[in-house]
């Protein structure tokens, strides 16, 4: 799982998403939720990166 943490900055985006799913195509939201997805996953790989160098 994900921590909300990771998540939270992108709630808003994500549930605007949701709220206006009809003005996009499936294609656009596919792009724009692999966008999302990878922000998500670089943030947590800068903490995972953080979290080595201060040990």
């Amino acid at each position: 799982m994900i921590h909300p943490l990771l998540t939270s900055k992108y709630e808003d985006e994500i549930l605007d998403l949701i709220d206006n799913q009809d003005e996009f195509t499936r294609s656009d939201l596919q792009g724009i939720v692999t966008v999302l997805v990878n922000k998500i996953m670089n943030e947590g790989f800068k903490i995972i990166s953080n979290q080595k160098k201060t040990k």
